[in-house]
């Protein structure tokens, strides 16, 4: 894990070479990093997609042999072995976790450098927390964004999962306590970071509105 924070610290090193700016070469390394990593969460996705669309024959299973927990298990496995639903969703939140820890230690290490940045001109150094309180609200609304996705309109057809109000405000108060808590250089992470998800999810419902009107055509 230190081996790979210290290659992500030379590399923004490297990007900040080129940029002069700790802020800009934080937020380049994040951008390539996430887009990285655009391929897992494709078939992430699409994972989910699969595991939704049959979440009713499932719960028939479960009810059926409710009682029989190792009969239970045999029939979803071979559901989910018909359909091609394996492991891989897990595997990439795993693949994913170690990549994100390392890009925020390597962060945390070059933000060491105590510099400023022309992208958040009111914080005199990466390594003190916004006093503002503007990026880690900025963060927290970005992070947040995806979830107001299943209440458009155009996006009605997809029947995209709602998060439950519950949900929604034990997410939030989750990040609140962490992100506003953080350096301003690992902030800028997570606000890019957060800012190429809800692109990512906004690029991949739009593609597949358009090709469902386009089969319906």
């Amino acid at each position: 894990m230190d081996i790979a924070a210290n290659l992500l610290r030379d590399t923004i090193e490297w990007m900040y070479s080129f940029t002069g700016d700790y802020g800009v070469a934080i937020a380049l390394i994040t951008v390539v990093v996430r887009a990285l990593l655009v391929p897992l969460n494709v078939k992430q996705r699409a994972q989910m997609q699969k595991q939704q669309e049959i979440s009713g024959e499932a719960e028939k299973l479960k009810e059926k042999y409710k009682n029989n927990p190792q009969k239970m298990n045999e029939e979803l496995q071979k559901l989910y072995q018909e359909k091609g639903i394996g492991g891989l969703g897990c595997l990439l939140n795993f693949i994913q976790l170690p990549v994100m820890m390392c890009l925020y230690n390597g962060i945390r290490l070059t933000a060491a450098a105590g510099t400023a940045t022309v992208l958040l001109p009111w914080v005199s150094s990466l390594l003190m927390r916004d006093q503002t309180l503007i990026l880690p609200a900025a963060t927290l609304m970005i992070q947040f964004l995806p979830q107001t996705y299943p209440y458009i309109r155009y996006f009605r057809e997809l029947n995209l999962q709602k998060m439950t109000l519950p949900m929604a405000l034990t997410l939030l108060f989750a990040n609140s306590m962490f992100v506003f808590m953080i350096p301003s250089g690992v902030g800028l992470y997570y606000f890019v970071s957060g800012l190429f998800t809800a692109v990512e999810q906004l690029v991949v419902h739009v593609l597949a509105v358009r090709r469902m009107a386009a089969q319906a055509a």
